[in-house]
């Protein structure tokens, strides 16, 4: 194809994980010090190891800083528009963060939100996960084949529930733990590369299952894991708790089960 674009096959082989080489060098960049990391690629951009790597191509995006360099040129020189895919999405926020604010000088408040960042993206990236946006109190992530492998369903969960224990530590934060609510959801999204005017500046996923998702984790109570009927028959969870939650915009309300990760804590 004319500069070198990829067909939309190539986008979803490379997306659902038949071509290897995104996973295995996510896997080897991980274990590399230190966060913040390229959403795709896992290249950190702190310590050490982003001292070294940003030597080889992989520095911190000034147009985009969630990617790095080498990243966002390939998503721009192959024109990876997209394909409608399977994908997990998880999303994790605070409860009850707007009164913190009020309570917190607004530097502890930051302090206290990076630490629920921080802990947040390194949940998501240990369970195979990428993340996709930092929003406010919200944390949002992606699992899909060509990042979690097939499993991405169970990868999503698992990477739930570590999050949920990691908020619930005493030391979670220096004034305390962090009242996370999360919520897991799978299905049929747009995924790959976006940007105004045909540019691609991002790589993100898009359409109702991550409205829905966003919707679910409202209805997360600290501490705890939502996770829809669906996403957890594709994950093989199950629980002896399950509600019905009410969607906006929606005629049938969604089915879920709820996990209490942080009740296994010593």
């Amino acid at each position: 194809m004319a500069n070198g674009a990829m067909t939309a096959e190539q986008v979803r082989s490379a997306l659902m994980g038949e071509n290897a080489r995104l996973l295995k060098r996510r896997r080897v960049f991980r274990r590399l010090p230190s966060p913040p990391r390229c959403k795709l690629c896992a290249a950190p951009f702190a310590g050490i190891g982003g001292l070294v790597l940003r030597h080889i191509g992989f520095a911190r995006s000034p147009g985009n800083p969630a990617l790095c360099t080498k990243c966002l040129g390939k998503l721009r020189k192959q024109g990876m528009s997209g394909v409608e895919m399977p994908v997990t999405l998880l999303f994790s926020d605070v409860r009850g963060s707007t009164a913190m604010g009020e309570r917190m000088r607004p530097a502890e408040f930051h302090s206290f939100l990076d630490h629920f960042y921080r802990l947040a993206s390194e949940a998501i990236v240990r369970g195979d996960g990428l993340v996709d946006k930092v929003i406010g109190d919200e944390v949002v992530a992606l699992f899909f084949g060509g990042i979690s492998g097939p499993n991405h369903a169970g990868a999503a969960v698992g990477a739930a529930g570590d999050l949920a224990k990691q908020a619930a530590r005493a030391d979670a934060t220096p004034t305390g733990p962090i009242p996370a609510g999360t919520a897991v959801h799978t299905g049929e999204a747009f995924v790959g590369g976006t940007g105004p005017g045909g540019t691609i500046e991002d790589f993100t996923a898009l359409g109702d299952v991550v409205n829905t998702t966003a919707r679910l984790a409202a209805a997360a109570g600290a501490g705890e894991v939502i996770v829809s009927v669906a996403a957890a028959e594709a994950a093989g969870a199950d629980s002896p708790e399950r509600r019905t939650v009410e969607i906006r915009g929606r005629v049938e309300p969604i089915e879920v089960i709820v996990l209490h990760p942080a009740a296994t804590l010593p």
